[in-house]
């Protein structure tokens, strides 16, 4: 309510605009609700072909977030489940537009492999800036984040 009247809408104006807005067709093209969309539908015919296992409790927050910035990325790393939805049809076919490249830890080694041709392909100019950036250890990988650390006592 508050944000029409900022912007001048008059009151007797806001349920037509709000009406207008979300039976707009351009929101149906908008990237997010489409992928989204399509994730909980490739879910729901899961369901309806007899599956019995419930979705993972991070599931609605992969799908947002894989909604959000796949039409964005050159490559996403996602858990298996969502890469087997993301590879089904029609979806597959609506997000290749967007030619991001999806991996999962079943795809592990062509996502190294793709890496690796990355790095092979950087060019000495770009590889510098990323040390300029990043510091001299830039292309080393960062694990500290996954060692098991002693708990003091």
């Amino acid at each position: 309510y508050e944000v029409f009247g900022r912007a001048g809408i008059q009151d007797s104006d806001i349920i037509p605009k709000t009406v207008e807005y979300l039976t707009s067709p351009s929101l149906k093209n908008v990237p997010f609700n489409k992928i989204s969309s399509m994730l909980y539908a490739a879910l729901a015919r899961k369901a309806a072909a007899g599956r019995r296992k419930p979705p993972n409790p991070g599931l609605t927050t992969d799908i947002r977030i894989i909604s959000v910035l796949l039409p964005y990325c050159d490559a996403m790393f996602v858990d298996n489940e969502c890469h087997a939805y993301l590879n089904e049809r029609p979806l597959s076919q609506t997000i290749s537009d967007y030619k991001t490249k999806i991996f999962s830890q079943n795809t592990k080694q062509k996502f190294l492999e793709y890496l690796d041709k990355i790095e092979s392909e950087a060019s000495a100019k770009h590889l510098g800036k990323a040390k300029e950036v990043y510091g001299e250890t830039c292309p080393e990988p960062y694990t500290t984040l996954y060692k098991k650390q002693e708990r003091q006592h």
